[in-house]
C-alpha cells in the first residue's frame, strides 16, 4: 500500500484519474471454482491439467480480476531425448560406447493473476470474455539421464510467465456458471496452450444492477 501510495503521488494528474477509475475497495472473493483440461506443451507429451480459480469481481465496468492455480505432470517426447541423446554420442572418445534411454518428467505449478474484459454486463447469461495474465510458475525435471547436471539445474525452474486467454461463461442459475476457455503461457523456453473447462459457484453476484445515489 505503501508504494501505491507513493507512486500515486508521482504521477501525473491525467494518470492518477486512470489510476482511480479502477475501483479496488470492490475486490474481494465473489466465487470459486474447479477447472479441468488437456495442456499441449511444445516438445512435452500432452497431459491433462488440473486446478482451481477464484472470481475477485469487478475493478471497472466490464474488467474483472481473477486468480488460478493449476498442476500438470507430462514428461519430454521420445524424439526430443532421442535427439539429445544423439547429441551427446557424438561427443563420446568411443564410438562404441551409447548412452541409455531414459524418459525425462517434468511437472509444472502455476498461480496466475488475470484481467479479463467481458463486452456483456455482469448479469448476461452468456458472458465471452478476451484478457491477458502474469503468473509464477514451478518447473520441475526428473531423470536419471539428467541427474546432478546442468540440464537438469537448467530445466527447473522458479519463475514469471504471461498468457493470453479467451472465453465464455454461461449462467444457468443465479449462483452457479460454466466455462471454456482456452489459454496460450509463454514461460521461458516453454510455450503449451490449455484449454480448460470448468464451474464456479458464487458467493455473491447482484440480481440486479446496482443503483447508486447522490
Amino acid at each position: 500500500m505503501l508504494v501505491v501510495a507513493l507512486a500515486l503521488a508521482t504521477m501525473p494528474a491525467s494518470a492518477q484519474n486512470v489510476f482511480q477509475r479502477l475501483d479496488l475497495d470492490k475486490l474481494r472473493l465473489e466465487g470459486i471454482g474447479v477447472v479441468v483440461g488437456p495442456v499441449s506443451p511444445s516438445t512435452i507429451v500432452s497431459a491433462q491439467s488440473y486446478g482451481i480459480q477464484a472470481d475477485y469481481g469487478e475493478i471497472a465496468p466490464h474488467l474483472r480480476i481473477g486468480f488460478s492455480g493449476s498442476f500438470w505432470n507430462s514428461r519430454f517426447d521420445d524424439k526430443t531425448v532421442a535427439r539429445f541423446i544423439t547429441q551427446l554420442e557424438q561427443s563420446l572418445s568411443n564410438p562404441e560406447d551409447s548412452i541409455k534411454f531414459n524418459r525425462v518428467k517434468i511437472s509444472t505449478i502455476s498461480i496466475e493473476a488475470d484481467l479479463r474484459y467481458t463486452p456483456t454486463g455482469a448479469h448476461a447469461a452468456v458472458q465471452p470474455y478476451v484478457g491477458g495474465g502474469l503468473g509464477l510458475h514451478i518447473v520441475n525435471a526428473e531423470s536419471r539421464l539428467i541427474r546432478n547436471t546442468f540440464v537438469e539445474s537448467a530445466l527447473d525452474n522458479i519463475g514469471a510467465g504471461i498468457s493470453a486467454l479467451a472465453g465464455v461463461a454461461i449462467l444457468p442459475t443465479h449462483r452457479v456458471s460454466v466455462s471454456v476457455e482456452a489459454r496460450y503461457t509463454v514461460l521461458g523456453t516453454i510455450r503449451f496452450g490449455t484449454v480448460r473447462a470448468g464451474g464456479m459457484f458464487h458467493f455473491s453476484r447482484p440480481t440486479h444492477p446496482r443503483v447508486t445515489t447522490p
